[in-house]
């Protein structure tokens, strides 16, 4: 092999030689350990994003700022008030969404009482907001409500006073008892009730209603169990030879002892359970020594069951 031959071969060798240990040297010394960002833009936001202990922190504070945000008390219509108007109001979201489809289905407020069957309404709260409620015109009752009833028109609301409004039909006038009659409580209809002065169709439809869920009036004074009702028209009723309609606490289904309105869902679950439990009961004083059932409840429930 000549001389000039073997300087181009060693050449050669020494070039590939340099170029695998340049490899090499980048694959294991110059490479980093970690990944490398996947661009420019993700380095970018993850320098502009706030620290995640930092979001959190912002996020609760947020959260306790709404939640102790002060509730206010300010005129409203419970028929027209929107979500953000009954969150200020107090009322958590989950009411004011209750309310939302309880309009949504057709449903009305015709008078402030009406208000208090909102689903977890406290006796607080109604309390807070009743002498802000203001029932529109066009929600009201006209010829069911004895004027007394009507609830008070707003300070925002423009009344007209023309003949369009005049003429509105309110239907017949009801006829009223004109000298003091006594109506036995329960045999009476909405009609008769509705004659007795201080009586509307609402009032008279409580009555009957409330006379249907008990089984049958034992005493007049039952009326004060009737909500709003006036102390002074019991004086118009009286309660002859009384045989109200006995429930079976044997036999008788979880709803139907939760709709009584001496017993209700509280007592209706004990008395479920205590059956399930110790079989048949026998007289009210099995249950006298279970939660809710005091001396009093026992007495007053004592006609309306058999067993």
């Amino acid at each position: 092999m000549k001389r000039s031959d073997r300087r181009a071969l060693l050449l050669l060798f020494t070039i590939i030689l340099s170029v695998w240990a340049g490899i090499l040297l980048d694959r294991h010394l110059l490479r980093p350990s970690g990944p490398a960002p996947a661009s420019l833009d993700q380095v970018a936001m993850e320098r502009l994003a706030p620290p995640a202990e930092a979001q959190a922190k912002s996020g609760d504070t947020a959260t306790a700022s709404a939640e102790t945000a002060p509730a206010e008390t300010f005129p409203f219509d419970p028929n027209t008030a929107d979500s953000a108007t009954l969150r200020r109001l107090g009322l958590p979201a989950w009411m004011a969404r209750a309310i939302g489809r309880y309009r949504a289905k057709g449903g009305r407020y015709h008078r402030p009482e009406d208000f208090k069957r909102v689903p977890g309404m406290t006796p607080e709260l109604y309390e807070r907001l009743q002498p802000a409620i203001r029932i529109g015109r066009a929600f009201r009752y006209y010829a069911d409500l004895e004027p007394s009833e009507t609830a008070p028109a707003s300070p925002h609301e423009t009344v007209r006073h023309d003949s369009s409004h005049s003429k509105m039909p309110h239907g017949p006038r009801q006829e009223k008892f004109r000298e003091m009659v006594c109506l036995d409580l329960n045999s009476v209809d909405t009609t008769e009730l509705k004659k007795v002065p201080g009586i509307g169709s609402y009032r008279a439809r409580q009555i009957v209603r409330y006379r249907e869920r008990l089984g049958g009036f034992t005493s007049v004074e039952q009326l004060a169990e009737v909500e709003g009702f006036p102390s002074e028209l019991a004086e118009w009723f009286r309660v002859e030879a009384p045989e109200p309609q006995r429930l079976n606490v044997n036999t008788a289904t979880f709803g139907q002892l939760a709709r009584h309105p001496y017993i209700g869902a509280q007592r209706a679950r004990t008395i479920t359970d205590y059956r399930r439990a110790h079989g048949k009961i026998h007289a009210l004083s099995d249950l006298q020594l279970l939660d809710g059932f005091a001396e009093a409840d026992l007495q007053r429930l004592q006609p309306y069951v058999t067993y």
